[in-house]
């Protein structure tokens, strides 16, 4: 079979295989049936009359063949994305763009105190915001998708350039009549006995919580699941039940909706980090390095107050 006719999503899912060390981790980050990526990258090594995958121990990893389609991927699409911004600019009649992505507790600040100065200095560069999971992040800025990102979980991933910041302590978010609101501080032992309000699995938030349930014996069981902040401060400000967040994300609201933030008696919870995310081979344009910069000052002053 001639190059060109090599399906480019069997590469695709071989190039995810290769940077996740597994089909299972690979189909999570796509949100793809694992069975699905594995029958086309059996057909893709048939066609190639090549061994494409070898397991070693646990993982799955690439052989030799497939390290080559998994680079030529790579450097294809980073080519393809660089060619794609550049059409953007010029279709935008723009100094420039930059895609970025944000957690989304966090762009509040982010446009407020970063965003909102950057664009008094590059008023012409266009700026595409996105949010999601840390795992896409971090794929989406390994292909050269997305410039830069601000996210927040327990650890900062592999295979980026990495900033961390703490965050200040992840609090129980309660209404002022809650028995939880009479407290200094509380106990995850304590908050089990209270209905919970959980985040969706892709929010860091959520990775913190139940990391800390389970090293005290627990199962994080939410009443009410949520994909938005504002969701998780309207249920708690009817008193049905506990949310958590760090204090920046709720300030707003805990002066203006009887709420209050009870800080949870953790080391993780008083250690929480947010992490500043570029590929360590993309070379800045100037408005993207000022940005990162800014993004740099921004939360390392905010990382004192924390």
């Amino acid at each position: 079979m001639a190059m060109l006719l090599y399906p480019d999503k069997s590469i695709r899912y071989l190039y995810e295989v290769g940077v996740h060390g597994g089909i299972r981790r690979a189909a999570e980050a796509l949100d793809v049936d694992p069975a699905a990526i594995s029958r086309q990258l059996s057909q893709l090594a048939r066609d190639m009359q090549l061994p494409l995958l070898e397991r070693r121990g646990r993982n799955v990893v690439l052989t030799e063949a497939g390290k080559l389609l998994a680079e030529d991927y790579a450097q294809t699409h980073q080519r393809r994305s660089h060619l794609e911004r550049r059409l953007r600019d010029l279709r935008h009649k723009r100094g420039g763009s930059i895609r970025m992505r944000v957690g989304q507790g966090m762009v509040d600040e982010v446009v407020k105190y970063v965003l909102r100065p950057f664009s008094q200095s590059y008023p012409e560069v266009f700026i595409d915001i996105l949010s999601g999971d840390m795992q896409t992040t971090v794929s989406l800025i390994t292909r050269g998708e997305v410039d830069m990102a601000v996210g927040f979980g327990p650890l900062g991933p592999p295979g980026v350039k990495c900033h961390s910041y703490l965050r200040g302590p992840i609090c129980a978010i309660v209404h002022r009549d809650h028995p939880i609101g009479l407290y200094q501080q509380v106990d995850v032992s304590d908050l089990a006995e209270y209905p919970l309000i959980g985040m969706d699995k892709d929010f860091g938030i959520q990775s913190y919580m139940n990391v800390m349930f389970n090293q005290e014996g627990l199962v994080f069981t939410p009443a009410y699941s949520c994909n938005l902040f504002s969701s998780a401060i309207a249920l708690s400000q009817a008193g049905m039940g506990i949310a958590f967040m760090t204090t920046k994300v709720v300030e707003d609201a805990l002066a203006s909706r009887n709420l209050i933030a009870v800080p949870i008696n953790h080391r993780i919870a008083r250690e929480s980090q947010c992490h500043l995310l570029r590929s360590a081979d993309h070379r800045f344009t100037p408005a993207a390095q000022h940005l990162w910069q800014l993004l740099c000052q921004f939360f390392e002053g905010s990382s004192h107050d924390a």
